[in-house]
């Protein structure tokens, strides 16, 4: 691979790393916003919120429209930069930082770092939040349960004197 300097004498590869990083940077936007909303989400489940859970699911989705928008964006820009640098593979950001200015390699590294710092803090609420979920679950399960347990018409008298009750569900089991 060669140096940017020889590889853009009218500026392209710079007009591409620098489209790229603001697609980056709008990723990180992105990541920060879903984080946001992913423990709103963890607050509306705590709180039993069941309005305020549809909001932030829809919120969640749009978030997610937006990423798959910058990601092909993102996927497009890196094959612009992969075919100008005359790299046979995937660009890694090692690569592309060698590929840029110290400055344009100061952004791509930061960017990487805070996505990866926000990744790990989505990841980790996501799956608190899919416990609280299947807790939920399970408690509403317990409660049907009960609910659905009501003693028989008929006492049953067993031998030494005992009495004992039949109890009937009163649903179905909807556990998937």
């Amino acid at each position: 691979m060669q140096n940017a300097d020889t590889n853009s004498v009218d500026g392209t590869l710079e007009k591409l790393l620098d489209r790229l990083i603001g697609i980056i940077g709008g990723e990180a936007v992105l990541f920060e916003r879903f984080l946001e909303l992913l423990e709103r989400q963890q607050e509306t489940l705590i709180t039993n919120d069941g309005d305020g859970l549809r909001t932030v699911t829809a919120q969640l989705q749009q978030v997610v429209l937006q990423s798959q928008q910058l990601e092909g964006e993102r996927t497009v820009t890196l094959e612009e930069i992969r075919r100008l640098g005359g790299a046979e593979a995937d660009l890694d950001v090692s690569q592309l930082c060698d590929m840029a200015d110290p400055a344009r390699s100061v952004q791509l590294r930061a960017f990487r770092n805070t996505i990866l710092d926000l990744y790990g803090k989505i990841e980790e609420t996501r799956m608190r939040n899919g416990l609280l979920i299947e807790q939920s679950m399970e408690q509403i399960q317990n409660t049907i349960d009960m609910i659905g347990r009501i003693p028989a018409q008929k006492e049953v008298y067993r031998k030494h004197g005992g009495v004992s009750r039949e109890f009937h569900r009163l649903g179905v089991d909807r556990r998937v």
